[in-house]
Formats: C-alpha cells, structure tokens, sequence
C-alpha cells in the first residue's frame, strides 16, 4: 500500500466507513429474483435452488450488501461490535491475544464477537461475511492474506479492518504485528554463532497460504543464504501440533540429513521435535540444539526449557484493540512501528559437538 492509498484510507475514517447503500431490491434485480428468494437465500439457503442461491450470492458479493437491520446500524455507526477472526483458539497465543484485545474493546464500551478460520482463508472470507451481517462495525484478522472473496467484500463494504501478527511498512495505520522473517533470521544468526552450520527448519503449512509462516520460511531461507548454507533440502512442513513436530523431524532424517539444529516455526512444533528426538535416544542439547517460536507458558517448564522467540501478543491484542476503535470513530491515528520479537535462550540450544 502507497502513500496515497495510506492517506485515502485515513480520509475514509474521518466518516462512517459503512457507507455501502445496496438494499435487497438491488440484489434481486441484479440476481433476477424476488427480495422473497434473497431473504429465503440469506435465512434458509437450503430451501433454495442451487443456481439460484449462486446468482444470489454473486449479487451480494458484488454489490456488497449487508442485509437486515445490521445494515442500518452500521450506517449510523451505532452496533460498537467488532468482529475477530483467528486461525484456532486451541493454540494460547491466540487466546491470550483475543484475551487483551476484548479487554482494550471493553474499556472503551465496544464488544468483540469471536470465529475462527482454522487457517483456511475460504473459511475467513466466510466467518468475516457473517460477522458483518451480524453488525460488525469493524473487523480484526490474522495475516494480511486475505481469500478473494473477502477482499472484494471488505471494499465493496467499506467495513474498517485492522490485521495482526504481520507488519506491512507500507501500512502504518491498519497493521499491527512483527516481522516473522526478521525474527527468524535472527535465530539462525544464534544457531551460526555458535558454530552450527548444518541447521534444518520445521515449519508450519505454507500450502495453506499461511503469510506468517511463509516470512518464517523466508527469513530462514535468507539467513542461510547470507552465510552461505544448504537450505532447500533442510526444511519440513507440518500443522501447528506436538505430532507434526514429530513428523517434520522424521522427514528430515528420512532425508539422511544430520542436523546439529533446528529452527521451529513454533513452540508446538518444538516440542515435537523434543519428543522425537527422545525417542531416538538424541541428546538436547548436546547432540543437536532446538528453537521454538511463540515463548507459550509451557516453553520454559519442559525438560529441558526451551529457548525460544517471544511474541508480544497480549501488547499487540491491546494496540489492535486501540487501533480498530480509533478508525471506527474517525479520529487521528498515528503510525504505529513494528513490534520487537525477542530471542529467550534456555537451555535446549549449545555448540554443537564437534
């Protein structure tokens, strides 16, 4: 996003960002229904035909309506809800955020109401549509990849977002995170420092267009390069679990690679791999040194502790906090800078052996 787009963006805070004026006789010209098959459409999809719930459908995408008395509300900017999409809650660092944003949220007399995407972003597009037609007057997602579908919904709308856990530089106002490549190629520095050379990365799925863990990638790949290491060969996908962990760790050494350390996308994906590597009588850190990424509550109370990046979610889940509620009332907002990651070393990383 350029100066200019950054600008246009602060200009439409100024007023209600809702202004979106399609009302249902507009979706049923368009689809060539009856507003009585729109409302059985958006009520009971099931009653209705398939290929008219599709024309439906690509009526109130395309026009982006927002339907019932939701839409009234947000014209007069009066609901104070705020939608929140997050990957999973089954992982503490979502929760933790969530925890600190509906905290910020409260304090200001706005509510938050809560989906999850399970890291699909078909899935998102879907959650973010239902929570506008409940009133959404302003939204907060994960990642700045968004579904096609979600980002013609989020311009047509014209609905206020803000996005976490990702920095965009060229976006000061609407973007609240860290940057994941920078936090990763600073783990690989460590690990080089201490004389590993031979270091491989567990990741989470990229396939998904995860853009967190795709940075991560990056920033591995790019510190590697910069030292003049293999990576290609080095790196092993899997979900955000204590047995993907295990499993990527398998992969490699199914690889017949011998890494000395391992860089984690995760704190999860850590453990997996502290785990696998017990199971095959491999010393940490003696025999090779494991990085995980997140510092959860768990990290430093395992056997042994693990070093790992800390994340300042519950500051990031009040600045998101902050950040939604100021463009929601159109007042002046100041750029924000990335946040710092931080590298907690314990006691899973050393020199390798030899």
């Amino acid at each position: 996003m350029g100066d200019q787009q950054v600008e246009r963006r602060r200009r439409s805070t100024k007023t209600n960002p809702a202004q979106n004026n399609a009302t249902v006789n507009d979706v049923a010209k368009l689809a060539g229904v009856s507003t009585a098959t729109v409302s059985r459409t958006l009520n009971s999809p099931d009653v209705v035909r398939p290929e008219v719930r599709e024309r439906v459908t690509m009526a109130i995408q395309k026009l982006g309506y927002i339907p019932n008395d939701s839409a009234r509300a947000l014209r007069q900017n009066q609901t104070r809800l705020i939608g929140v999409v997050v990957p999973t809650l089954s992982y503490a660092l979502y929760a933790d955020f969530f925890a600190s944003l509906q905290k910020t949220l409260a304090e200001k007399g706005f509510f938050a109401l809560l989906t999850t995407s399970e890291y699909d972003l078909q899935s998102e597009a879907e959650q973010a549509a239902k929570l506008i037609r409940q009133g959404a007057q302003g939204l907060v997602l994960v990642g700045r990849l968004r579904d096609k579908q979600l980002s013609r919904l989020l311009a047509t709308s014209g609905v206020p977002y803000v996005t976490a856990y990702v920095f965009d530089p060229t976006d000061t106002i609407g973007s609240i995170g860290f940057d994941n490549a920078r936090a990763v190629s600073e783990v690989v520095n460590y690990l080089v420092s201490l004389g590993h050379r031979k270091i491989a990365m567990l990741t989470g799925l990229t396939t998904n267009r995860n853009d967190r863990a795709l940075a991560r990638v990056q920033g591995y790949v790019t510190a590697m390069n910069a030292h003049q290491l293999p990576s290609d060969e080095w790196i092993a996908q899997a979900p955000y679990t204590i047995i993907g962990g295990r499993t990527a760790l398998q992969e490699i050494f199914d690889k017949s690679l011998q890494p000395t350390a391992i860089v984690c996308g995760s704190d999860m994906l850590a453990i997996g791999a502290l785990q696998e590597c017990k199971a095959r009588n491999i010393q940490v850190p003696q025999d090779i040194s494991i990085v995980g990424f997140d510092d959860l509550e768990i990290a430093a109370h395992i056997e042994p502790p693990l070093t790992t990046v800390s994340v300042p979610s519950v500051s990031m889940g009040k600045a998101v906090g902050e950040r939604i509620v100021e463009i929601c009332l159109g007042l002046t907002i100041p750029s924000t800078p990335a946040f710092e990651t931080s590298l907690i070393v314990r006691k899973t990383t050393a020199a390798p052996r030899d």
